[in-house]
């Protein structure tokens, strides 16, 4: 046979042994069976963290139905840009330690099946999860996030409207002093209401009005959740004690802003909370700004904030190849080594992330090198770990 012709022979067999087969297809199986029992363990123990949360809200909130659905539905979001990549990574150390057990991997390579041709299911379904965990870690997990701080705010209103017993004055109500003559019990409306405001000491205010209500209000700025008690009908006495002055102000509906207990800072103003675009929007308006070292750190913060959730994205393309190079040791015991195997990982992953990220903030280290160490560090293990095989 000519050259030539063994040359293009040789290509199109290089090019049929990319095509999917059933091998991929069972290498797959393998894989993203513990994965997906991974990320719904993983999802439930978090969840089962914040039970004694949700057992606050069903209790003294009374939360049921589509509001507890909502917090519920909007924390497992949160929780799936870290839980993905670790779930990946016990999944290809389980397949392929079960492979690795059964033999099965030897009567492949027996067959003429490299790692390099078993590594490429592996490599797709790792830049599938690094793509979904990108897509939650940037976007949509910090919404969620956003969403269950509203609907917790919406919660709390009722703790506070209970707070509040028809006929008595409240002295604690916000640093307000508020008394209702009546409150429905089906609505929750406030009727004969009186309020006195002394947060402006020198101009202190006496608040009339015929109907109240309190309700939320979700500010798209970094004030984040508030209270807001509406009033109707009613009149606005205002004197100072520097002055005789006295003043008598008629409205038909007046708001009184109220801050949340616990959100004084605003759960939109944290880096967390932020979506990417937000970040970036934030970084520009900073840059805007004179220089100092105060801005400049808060710089820092949110584009450190940025790269870590890009590296965290990143983590599954490396914990593809780890758990091939440590899927292949011998054991029976493969599902309790994969565990611990996933565990050390994840425990010095993270350690090295939350130490580069301190680097990172603090000016020490670029924040593109230093939230990057983890992969960088792991992804030699793995190149390790996949040349000393055993295959």
């Amino acid at each position: 046979m000519p050259i030539d012709e063994r040359i293009r022979s040789a290509g199109r067999f290089r090019l049929r042994s990319l095509i999917p087969n059933r091998i991929d297809l069972y290498l797959l199986t393998e894989v993203l069976g513990p994965t997906s029992g991974g990320i719904i363990f993983f999802t439930f123990v978090f969840l089962l963290f914040q039970s004694l949360r949700l057992a606050e809200f069903i209790i003294t909130h009374k939360a049921y139905g589509l509001v507890l659905f909502e917090i519920v539905g909007a924390m497992m979001v949160t929780f799936l840009p870290s839980v993905i990549p670790i779930s990946f990574l016990i999944g290809v150390i389980i397949g392929f330690g079960r492979l690795s057990a059964d033999s099965e991997l030897v009567a492949l390579k027996a067959g003429g099946i490299g790692i390099g041709r078993l590594s490429i299911p592996v490599i797709l379904a790792s830049l599938a999860a690094s793509a979904l965990s990108l897509g939650l870690g940037l976007d949509w997990g910090p919404t969620a996030d956003r969403i269950q701080a509203d609907a917790i705010a919406r919660i709390a209103n009722t703790k506070i409207v209970d707070s509040i017993e028809a006929g008595t004055f409240h002295s604690d109500f916000f640093d307000l002093l508020i008394f209702a003559e009546e409150k429905d019990p089906k609505t929750d409306r406030l009727k004969n209401v009186f309020i006195y405001d002394e947060r402006d000491s020198d101009s202190p205010l006496v608040i009339v009005a015929r109907e109240g209500e309190i309700i939320t209000a979700i500010s798209k700025s970094e004030l984040g959740a508030a209270v807001v008690l509406r009033l109707f009908e009613g009149n606005i006495h205002r004197t100072g004690y520097k002055s005789e002055k006295y003043q008598k102000v008629d409205f038909g509906e007046y708001r009184v802003y109220l801050e949340v207990e616990g959100e004084s800072n605003g759960s939109k103003a944290r880096p967390r909370n932020m979506t990417s675009s937000m970040l970036r929007d934030r970084i520009e308006n900073l840059r805007t700004r004179p220089d100092s070292a105060k801005v400049q750190k808060k710089i820092r913060v949110l584009t450190s904030e940025l790269w870590k959730r890009l590296a965290i994205a990143l983590s599954p393309i490396v914990f593809g190849f780890l758990g091939i190079g440590f899927g292949t040791l011998r054991t029976r015991a493969v599902r309790a080594g994969a565990a611990l195997i996933s565990f050390m990982v994840v425990l010095v992953y993270y350690f090295i992330l939350i130490a580069a990220q301190g680097w990172s903030t603090r000016g020490e280290l670029p924040p593109e090198i230093a939230l990057n160490l983890p992969n960088l560090f792991f992804a030699l293990v793995a190149w390790r770990a996949m040349k000393s095989a055993a295959w």
